[in-house]
């Protein structure tokens, strides 16, 4: 054992006084009350496929080897004949796959096995076939080979091969698809993919469901739809036969009756109605994830009520299925369930304690459970307890013993794990013993005895809910309630294969008689990770006769605290382009995220005319998370002459989101003249039009065509001119910036002569502009007492007739508003030249 320091002890010793313990005896129906010994191992028993007891109270267990022999194990010792030899193929799965006992073999002694015929190839096509063989045993050896069933169709791997007697004593056999799908679906006429049904002597019963003597179906045919039903066992007193399937979605176990589908290889545990659907069902080598809503967790009367975001139904998990109740917002809701019926195919219910309360958030997870389904039996003896009675025991190749518990009315309360040896072994089938213990074959030459653990014996631990920080560790005492009857090994050993928590000292753990009272340190670790998620971990505190083999004891729920924050994380969060143009920007997550997480990425206000083209929906999984993803922006040219200005959100579900702000600059391009000419002038008068014109770059202008005296300013664009005479001219102005085509506008100017204002309220007579330099030429004397006033219009300093007297001004105030309007109007036809930015 792994020497401690005298001061970590004392520490150590310390906080175990300090901390509540936790005494966990076997659970009241066993689940975890069983002990595991090594029955015997051999090299002769190297790929055993199975194993099943005589009925004949002789204490022999014939055990098949995948080879082609049947190994006889009798009062614990190997017999050193076999039982058979026979020759078969061996490739892939094919094999000696299984051996069953006729009914009256107290009497007439027959022994059946299926077995994969050696392999013959005609014409260079290799035919693979198997048959039903039948022996009588005399004195241990098989003779008087005999084919029952011959050309059952095989390949090297699906090939099914199990056999079972049923209460009507005829023999039904399972054929898999050969791992090429055939006599899948509704197909009738192959025996491949089905369980079929025929007489001790091989006949056809004519009562089997699909027999029509000569028509194409084949008459052995009972129940259908099955992928490759590895073993199948009559449960006692209800004649139905459950079928154990290994699959390609998942592994599956039916209570198939005559006539049955089972839906492959269209459906695989998702059976609609009007097909078989799997009692006992889960993934190949995973577990299953799901997230709960909003408000998915409401609990009423002891019962709580999950529903799970997204489509993939929840129902696929089945009834009696353990999960993992996780980080869900009110923490009363979490903890382990076993699942009592689906409301609908989005909602689950567990029996949970506590008041009425609804949450939502977290999620669930289930245990791995295995890779491969392979043998079963019914539990019939008396060694266990009377609540063992009836239940149905499994084993999966990946080493994994499993009890499906059921109910009063037969349907299942709950499947646990029983027995874990995963990634030490590979389990085969599983047998009930005359001794009432469960023996479980090995394919690697070990047949192991599981029995109930003495009454009273137990673990106790300081905790079974511990939290570790990431990148430190925590310390578990444990102990045992009862000195061991031998010294007796305990361990934890962990379910979770991508979990961060790990044993990082303290194992293995020793007790006996004289220590079994004083606890023992495990130490447990959480690794420093770059994802955001907290990670959890179950691990089993298991006792057995040899470590480093597991046995189910106590389960301690380990998670992290995690020091990091998932984030977006974007390369840039700013574009100026010119109009016209596009970008890229990339997106990433700061940290591996556990399950996939969708990014969207829209425009949330601002310019039309800046869009999304590519990367609005990022998906980043576990494999790719910190990944950058490319999002392309584009950006229209207008006919406004504004800058466009939008706002990108990048954003996903629980994350903090972010902004994207988009400037396109408004690109003219070609030269264009938007200001309305001037097209009337005065003689004598200054004549001006601001020429406005826009472009990129910015444009020149020149005056093309004019009077002579006209100039155009090229900066202000304003176009001068004072006319001399009345005429009407033509004026054209070119806007260019180097590109095609310029911009030319071209308008005729009209000039015409001012008009003569009276200067009083008779005509005046004269025939130039009243008072001009000379003395007015009228016929009546003017007003005034002097000569005609300046050089101004009428209005000197004395009035004319029916004037009023001015002072000095014959205009006087009636003249202002017309003055103010000249102003006004010359201001609203001047502006200056408008620029744009570049």
């Amino acid at each position: 054992m792994r020497s401690v320091h005298s001061l970590v002890l004392l520490a150590c010793l310390a906080a175990f006084t300090a901390q509540a313990q936790t005494r966990i005896p076997a659970p009241p129906n066993g689940a975890y009350g069983v002990e595991v010994t090594k029955f015997i191992e051999a090299d002769a028993l190297q790929e055993a496929s199975g194993l099943i007891w005589a009925p004949d109270g002789s204490n022999r267990l014939f055990v098949v080897i995948k080879g082609g022999k049947v190994r006889v194990i009798q009062n614990g010792a190997l017999l050193p004949t076999p039982f058979i030899d026979e020759a078969v193929a061996t490739e892939g799965e094919q094999g000696l796959q299984s051996l069953v006992f006729d009914p009256d073999f107290a009497t007439n002694r027959y022994v059946y096995v299926f077995a994969s015929q050696p392999n013959i190839e005609v014409d260079g096509i290799v035919r693979f076939i198997a048959r039903i063989v039948r022996f009588t045993d005399a004195g241990g050896v098989g003779v008087n080979r005999t084919v029952i069933v011959d050309n059952i169709p095989q390949n090297r791997t699906h090939n099914g091969g199990g056999l079972a007697f049923g209460p009507d004593g005829f023999l039904h056999f399972g054929v898999g698809d050969g791992d090429i799908y055939a006599g899948g679906n509704d197909d009738l006429s192959l025996m491949a993919s089905k369980i079929l049904r025929v007489r001790k002597d091989g006949t056809v019963p004519t009562d089997n469901p699909f027999y029509d003597d000569w028509g194409p179906n084949n008459d052995l045919v009972w129940a259908r739809g099955f992928r490759n039903p590895f073993r199948i066992r009559f449960q006692p007193g209800t004649g139905k036969l459950w079928a154990n399937v290994a699959g390609d979605a998942a592994e599956q176990i039916f209570s198939v009756g005559p006539g049955d589908h089972a839906g492959w290889w269209r459906y695989e545990n998702n059976q609609p109605a009007g097909f078989l659907t799997p009692l006992v069902a889960y993934p190949p080598g995973m577990h299953a994830e799901y997230s709960f809503t909003a408000t998915g967790a409401v609990r009423k009367n002891g019962v709580a009520t999950f529903t799970v975001d997204g489509t993939s139904p929840v129902s696929s998990l089945r009834k009696g299925k353990k999960v993992h109740l996780r980080d869900v917002l009110d923490p009363s809701f979490n903890g382990v369930g076993i699942i009592t019926g689906f409301p609908t195919p989005l909602s689950f219910t567990v029996a949970q304690p506590g008041p009425d309360a609804v949450s939502g958030g977290g999620g669930l997870k289930t245990d791995p459970m295995g890779v491969a389904v392979v043998g079963g039996v019914f539990y019939t003896g008396s060694r266990f307890s009377a609540e063992y009675q009836g239940d149905y025991f499994f084993a999966d190749f990946d080493a994994t013993l499993h009890r499906v518990d059921l109910g009063a009315d037969g349907s299942v309360s709950k499947v646990e794990l029983v027995v874990n040896y995963s990634r030490e072994s590979n389990f085969t089938d599983v047998a009930l013993g005359p001794d009432g213990a469960l023996y479980v074959s090995s394919f690697y030459g070990t047949i192991h005895r599981v029995t109930p653990l003495p009454v009273g014996q137990g673990v106790i631990v300081s905790t079974q809910d511990l939290v570790v920080p990431e990148g430190g560790s925590k310390t578990l005492m444990v102990s045992l309630a009862m000195p061991p009857t031998t010294p007796t090994y305990v361990a934890l050993v962990r379910r979770e294969e991508d979990s961060d928590i790990r044993v990082s000292a303290g194992q293995p753990m020793l007790f006996d008689a004289t220590n079994w009272s004083v606890p023992q340190f495990v130490t447990l670790s959480a690794d420093q990770d770059a994802d955001y998620e907290i990670d959890h971990a179950t691990f089993f505190v298991t006792m057995d006769q040899g470590f480093p083999a597991g046995v189910p004891g106590v389960e301690i729920h380990v998670r992290t605290e995690e020091d990091e924050v998932q984030a977006l994380q974007l390369s840039t969060t700013s574009f100026d382009l010119d109009e016209g143009m596009g970008g890229t920007f990339t997106v990433r997550l700061a940290y591996v995220p556990t399950s996939p997480v969708t990014v969207t990425v829209a425009r949330t206000s601002g310019s039309t005319d800046v869009t999304v083209t590519g990367g609005a929906s990022l998906t980043f999984t576990p494999e790719d998370g910190t990944t950058a993803k490319t999002v392309t922006l584009a950006t229209a040219r207008d006919t406004d002459s504004e800058d466009d200005v939008a706002l990108l959100t990048v954003s996903s579900p629980g994350l903090t989101s972010r902004v994207v702000t988009v400037i396109a600059r408004d690109v003219a391009g070609v030269p264009t003249i938007t200001s309305a000419s001037v097209t009337q002038a005065t003689v004598g008068k200054p004549y001006a039009y601001t020429v406005t014109a826009f472009g990129k770059p910015e444009p020149l202008l020149t005056l093309v065509q004019g009077p002579q005296g006209m100039t155009l300013d090229p900066v202000s664009g304003r176009l001068s001119w004072t006319p001399a005479t009345e005429s009407t001219v033509t004026v054209s102005v070119r806007a260019s910036n180097g590109q095609t085509p310029d911009a030319v506008q071209t308008f005729q100017l009209q000039v015409r002569a001012a008009a003569v204002p009276d200067a009083g309220s008779v005509v005046d007579a004269g025939t130039q502009t009243d008072a001009g330099a000379n003395t007015d030429a009228g016929t009546g004397t003017d007003g005034g007492s002097v000569a005609d006033a300046g050089t101004q219009q009428d209005g000197g300093t004395v009035t004319g007739p029916k004037e009023d007297e001015s002072g000095g001004c014959s205009a006087g105030a009636t003249a202002l508003p017309g003055i103010l309007g000249g102003w006004l109007l010359a201001g609203l036809l001047w502006r200056p030249r408008r620029t744009r930015r570049s």
